[in-house]
């Protein structure tokens, strides 16, 4: 099997000739990499690290043509992108990190007050042309896109604490800043997924809806706010034949069910360090109805622990999670600068040496 069908082969429940990997990092992660691992290009980086799935964001991406940059330097390590987002890039002892800063309509008194403010992008501020003949290159991966969201992306201009004021006190707000989204990215990915014909495999939607200990909405809130607008993008995608990927980090476990429900494909991260979300016991609840890709702890483990102690883990989580099919084995989150390139190495020797092994015992 190629990349491509071996994580199609798992999104599909079955089991494949290896445990399929991803393996990504942040910007300064994956330039580290490619210069520890002596790599020259993406391509070159992703296979060296066996990634399975190649999320092509920041790689292959239609042109921007909209109003000003794509992504403004407002001000020294603070940019500012078309989805009206700031971040703001600081030394930490690992290296450059960026977050989130400066929300745009944190204050907006109303909607009409946040309308003048913050224009939302369109999908004629991208050209299309040749962004099809350039994923060519990537058909042996299973192609990823990235960058939609329901929930999330509302608190990047709103910032969270008033993003939950607005869902409990001021819901028109709340729909109007969702819907803002969604329109737009189900406009987008329409538009790319008819001009690639085919060759995008997985949309992936980041939601984080959970904390370490618990949801950080109801079930109900859920499943009246975010569900019918996140079962838009689903079927989007179905509609094109590309299969979902839902992210949410957190103690999420008391919306699986909903999630597999509303038709996602593929449940990411498995954080094994939030409450509830044991990979044993995600699998044996819902391992015959989604994908689950995730499970090695970017909390403690990858940044912390030996690389002898990763590829334990790692064998651990294989055990646990591979048999029967349906498993991606990744970490729980992006690479940062805390994750060492030895023990990055030690995920992608074990998950390919023993992924093969246990495969093979099947």
């Amino acid at each position: 099997m190629n990349s491509k069908e071996r994580v199609m082969c798992a999104i599909n429940l079955e089991e494949p000739d290896r445990v399929p990997m991803t393996l990504h990092g942040t910007t300064w992660v994956q330039q580290r990499l490619c210069r520890d691992l002596d790599c020259h290009s993406h391509k070159e980086l992703m296979l060296k690290l066996r990634s399975d799935i190649v999320d092509i964001r920041g790689v292959v991406d239609p042109t921007y043509v909209g109003p000003g940059e794509a992504n403004e330097e407002i001000s020294p390590g603070v940019f500012r992108n078309y989805l009206g987002w700031e971040l703001r890039e600081y030394e930490t002892e690992f290296g450059i990190e960026a977050d989130y800063d400066g929300f745009i309509l944190q204050d907006a008194a109303s909607i009409e007050e946040a309308a003048e403010r913050f224009e939302w992008p369109k999908v004629d501020w991208f050209d299309f042309s040749g962004f099809a003949e350039r994923l060519d290159a990537w058909q042996e991966f299973a192609v990823m896109v990235s960058s939609c969201s329901v929930f999330q992306h509302c608190t990047y201009l709103r910032h969270m604490e008033q993003f939950m004021l607005d869902l409990a006190m001021d819901q028109a707000m709340a729909e109007y800043l969702m819907d803002g989204y969604t329109d737009f990215y189900l406009a987008y990915f329409d538009k790319m997924f008819t001009e690639v014909k085919g060759r995008i495999d997985i949309l992936r939607c980041a939601d984080d809806l959970a904390s370490q200990r618990s949801l950080m909405i109801s079930p109900e809130m859920f499943r009246s706010l975010v569900a019918p607008r996140l079962k838009k993008l689903i079927d989007l995608a179905h509609s094109h034949g590309v299969k979902f990927f839902f992210h949410s980090c957190g103690a999420l476990t008391p919306l699986i069910d909903d999630l597999i429900g509303l038709g996602i494909d593929i449940l990411d991260p498995l954080q094994a360090a939030a409450e509830g979300m044991e990979p044993e016991i995600l699998k044996a609840r819902f391992g015959d109805r989604v994908c689950l890709h995730g499970s090695i702890c970017t909390q403690y483990l990858l940044p912390n622990g030996t690389p002898e102690e990763v590829a334990v883990e790692t064998k651990r989580r294989i055990d646990l999670l591979a048999p029967d099919g349906g498993f991606i084995l990744a970490p729980c989150h992006v690479l940062q600068n805390d994750v060492s390139t030895a023990n990055v190495m030690a995920l992608s020797d074990t998950g390919y040496h023993y992924g093969q092994q246990v495969m093979a015992g099947h």
